[in-house]
């Protein structure tokens, strides 16, 4: 009997290690390893680098400091690093700059888009490889890919002010 309860004890151990082991393994599959490379533009790179530092810094409605970012704080801070001034709202945003296609963004580049229902209401830095950095708000600073079902099917344009 006792041999039994030891046994079943240890099999109890080794299922809870393995179903461990394994949601340790997706949760490293599903975060985002996604490097932010140099462009070879100092100005691009000083808003990139700035950007990719933040990664980890969580979000808060009006927050445009590493304490806490929303998604347009965190455009307006990184390109602040890089001294250039830009407008604090993603809608603001949207109306800089130059419009650029999808099939041409570039690292730096600023996305949008609708996850509100009505207009632009999130914003992005495109960094390459398509993938985007922004200040989710519920993973706060982060890198999302492009093609992500949820993004994909809310993107509504971009805009180039580099």
């Amino acid at each position: 009997m006792m041999i039994q309860r030891q046994r079943r004890s240890e099999i109890h151990l080794v299922k809870t290690i393995t179903v461990s082991l394994v949601v340790g393994f997706v949760i490293a599959a599903c975060s985002s390893t996604t490097s932010i490379k140099k462009t070879g533009n100092d100005v691009t790179d000083v808003v990139l680098q700035t950007a990719d530092k933040l990664r980890g810094s969580p979000y808060c409605a009006n927050g445009q400091t590493p304490d806490c970012f929303d998604c347009s704080g965190f455009v307006f801070y990184c390109f602040a690093a890089a001294r250039i001034t830009v407008p604090r709202t993603s809608s603001e945003l949207f109306t800089s700059g130059r419009a650029v296609q999808k099939s041409a963004l570039a690292p730096g580049d600023l996305v949008f888009f609708n996850t509100s229902g009505s207009g632009v209401s999130h914003v992005g830095i495109f960094i390459g490889d398509n993938a985007f950095i922004h200040s989710s708000t519920t993973s706060g600073v982060i890198i999302t890919q492009m093609s992500d079902r949820y993004w994909s099917s809310r993107y509504i344009g971009a805009r180039r002010l580099l």
